[in-house]
């Protein structure tokens, strides 16, 4: 009401000029409407948020969604697994209680509802099967699809992201919630609260470069993780490390408290026989490999396969097929010059990734060259995030993960955004054409000027978020009242902006129908989730057969594409009287591009034509400068939408072989999830990681061979 006074009494005392008077009567309702509407959202937001028993229920079916297919990858593919056997290991003090001395995969569940409380430290030699022993015991606490949560939902991190000098443990879970499954920061917050979830930290043993001490970020965490309680017991949590640092941190008087540790065993000859057994095809293939670790259990050979990873290796690359016939024989693995398991490891990762290329036989959409250099510049880039404790931008960068729009500090600290602020200024550039042409090449030269010094003092966000448009969804009474007030809310803007700002070019009634029209186009894409600010549906969607982080990138430019497009359609009438019909459709292509890739100017095009009010109306007596205004405001305003895609974009231009050293291909997303398909990555959340830690610190090492020229399987496979 205090609004729509003062714009009448500034109309008044500034003149009608050009603005028909029962648009802005009309503009005047409607803004009053408008904002009771957002009020009445923002109620029924919080109400929804509140839930929390529905949010747990919707957030189990998407993390079942995801961690089934991760915890399938990381089995090869195949749904066997070892029955690995584990021990408990008592902490210094303050242990946990209800811990058997012993267990197994298969009975971990079981074995974690015994705990008081339920915490659960899972240590292990590198590659002993810790992150899929996790997985098992998340998958076996979440519900059957169709039943509610009997206890928390838990959710998988990986620590190397956690900052325990600026975070506390509740603030980054709720933080990766909001980022990884879409839930509103409110939401989200409310779900750790209520303690609904069940943080499974992995990875404890990747946040130091070296062995970890008193000082260390893991010994920060450990502490973060004391302070994380629930009433007047320690906070329910999984976490897994490996068993030389977490023995390192315990001697430095570091541990998780009133958790119970256990420790997962080598693999037994009894095991890796049953295991072979159950995958091979062919066990006979495998008998004299069977028959020296028999001979040998404690041989390099044996000390080699013992853990679960290099034996889903081994069984990866010795039981290739091409064209009905086996690619390598077993045999090779008793070679004489394998002298250490080291040795025995490298060669199976050698294997690994030059039979990448060509599973199956098929051609592969990259030579092996270009596999090998673009995994190793990733790998290089993790490690040297790891070694240095590098921090950007007020963030410590991660030494496992792969986000797609938060790769750009690989090319500098400065580079990628660089590149970002000009790309986007030369598409705000061209699409300020109308300026130009509507008034004079003064005014755009002006305008251009106004948006790179406001680009500079306002500053683009170092860390964008992605947007998305969710889906039309009408199936609880919530998500038809934020549709409804949407569509109201749209409504009654469309009719504010084009009544008051049109009324004198097209009439008020050709006005009002014109503005309903645009009003409920707009208002429907922001009531169901408009750059996911209103909605707090979990992810659950499907792409290209999996869960794919690329997706967020593809989303956040759609989103901002989206808008233009409706934006651009908007205002084709204008153009059309003003200029005529080839102005008025390049007006969609235009508007499209400026959301897309520039993002940002929903709020600032509505302030902005808003207060212009045909140029020359009575508003534009307040606000005379307009043209100067007009685009610090949408530059101010910052690329709320199409800006993470656009940081992305700015990121692989960097990455161009002319301009940098470590070359990555146009379309990093579809190489990385073909890797995912090829064994050599993995999905987590958001993020991408190197299937096992081992595979990365191998390619950081620069160990990766090819076979000789003559050998046929060094042949580098045909693109097609």
């Amino acid at each position: 009401m205090v609004t729509a006074g003062v714009a009448v009494t500034i109309a008044v005392r500034a003149g009608t000029g050009e603005v028909d008077p029962g648009g802005l009567a009309v503009g005047l309702v409607s803004l009053m409407l408008a904002v009771a509407g957002l009020h009445q959202a923002n109620l029924s937001q919080a109400l929804q948020d509140t839930d929390t028993a529905a949010l747990a229920d919707r957030l189990a079916v998407a993390v079942r969604d995801r961690e089934e297919k991760t915890h399938q990858r990381l089995l090869g593919g195949s749904d066997r697994t070892i029955n690995v056997k584990f021990t408990f290991r008592p902490s210094p003090a303050h242990h946990g209680t209800g811990a058997a001395p012993r267990g197994t995969l298969e009975e971990v569940a079981t074995y974690y509802r015994a705990l008081r409380p339920g915490r659960l430290v899972i240590t292990g030699a590198p590659g002993a099967g810790k992150t899929v022993l996790a997985l098992h015991l998340m998958l076996l606490l979440l519900p059957d699809p169709g039943q509610a949560p009997s206890g928390p939902v838990p959710v998988r991190l990986s620590l190397s992201t956690f900052d325990p000098d600026r975070n506390e443990l509740d603030d980054w879970l709720a933080d990766h919630l909001t980022r990884a499954y879409r839930l509103r920061p409110s939401a989200a917050a409310a779900l750790v609260r209520a303690r609904l979830i069940l943080p499974v930290l992995d990875g404890l043993d990747e946040m130091d470069a070296s062995e970890p001490g008193r000082d260390s970020r893991a010994a920060a965490a450990l502490e973060a993780m004391n302070r994380y309680v629930h009433g007047t017991t320690k906070g329910q949590l999984v976490l897994t490390c490996r068993s030389d640092p977490y023995a390192a941190l315990e001697r430095a008087d570091t541990w998780a408290e009133d958790a119970s540790c256990i420790e997962i065993a080598p693999v037994s000859l009894a095991a890796t026989k049953a295991f072979i057994t159950a995958r091979t095809r062919d066990r006979g293939r495998w008998e004299p490999v069977l028959n020296a670790l028999q001979a040998a259990p404690a041989g390099p050979l044996a000390r080699g396969l013992s853990t679960p990873w290099r034996l889903t290796v081994a069984l990866t690359v010795y039981d290739e097929r091409h064209d009905g016939s086996w690619v390598r024989d077993p045999v090779d693995l008793l070679d004489p010059t394998f002298r250490t398991p080291g040795q025995v490891r490298d060669h199976l990762l050698n294997l690994f990734i030059l039979a990448a290329s060509s599973a199956g036989g098929k051609a592969a959409p990259y030579t092996r060259l270009q596999v090998r250099t673009w995994l190793t510049v990733l790998a290089g880039y993790l490690h040297d995030s790891t070694a240095n404790a590098r921090a950007v931008a007020g963030r410590r960068l991660s030494g496992t993960d792969l986000v797609l729009h938060e790769l750009w500090p690989l090319t500098g600290d400065r580079r990628a955004r660089t590149v970002h602020v000009l790309l986007t200024l030369a598409v705000w550039a061209t699409a300020d054409l109308s300026a130009a042409l509507l008034d004079d090449w003064k005014v755009y030269a002006t305008n251009v000027t106004l948006m790179a010094l406001g680009s500079l003092l306002a500053g683009f966000p170092p860390w964008p978020m992605p947007s998305r448009l969710e889906r039309v969804t009408a199936k609880t009474p919530a998500a038809r009242h934020q549709l409804v007030n949407g569509l109201v809310g749209g409504l009654f803007w469309g009719g504010l902006v084009v009544v008051v700002d049109m009324g004198n070019v097209v009439g008020l009634v050709n006005g009002l129908v014109y503005g309903s029209v645009v009003g409920l186009a707009g208002g429907a894409m922001v009531g169901v989730g408009l750059a996911g600010v209103l909605s707090d549906t979990p992810e659950v969607r499907k792409s290209h057969g999996n869960a794919s982080p690329r997706g967020m990138v593809w989303d956040d430019l759609v989103t901002g594409f989206a808008t233009g497009l409706v934006v651009g359609l908007g205002f084709v009438p204008f153009y059309w009287f003003a200029l005529g019909p080839v102005f008025a459709l390049g007006a969609v292509l235009i508007y499209m591009l400026l959301f897309g890739l520039g993002g940002g100017r929903t709020l600032a095009l509505l302030y902005n034509r808003l207060f212009r009010c045909g140029f020359r109306g009575a508003l534009d007596a307040l606000f005379r400068p307009w043209r100067a205004f007009g685009p610090l405001f949408r530059t101010g305003a910052g690329p709320a939408l199409g800006a993470a895609g656009v940081r992305y974009l700015a990121f692989l231009l960097c990455t161009r072989r002319w301009w940098s050293n470590q070359p990555l291909p146009w379309r990093l997303g579809r190489f990385l999830d073909w890797c995912c398909d090829a064994g050599l990555t993995r999905t987590a959340g958001i993020a991408y990681q190197f299937r096992h830690r081992e595979l990365q610190d191998f390619l950081t090492r620069g160990q990766l061979h090819h076979a000789p020229p003559d050998d046929p399987a060094s042949a580098e496979m045909p693109r097609p």
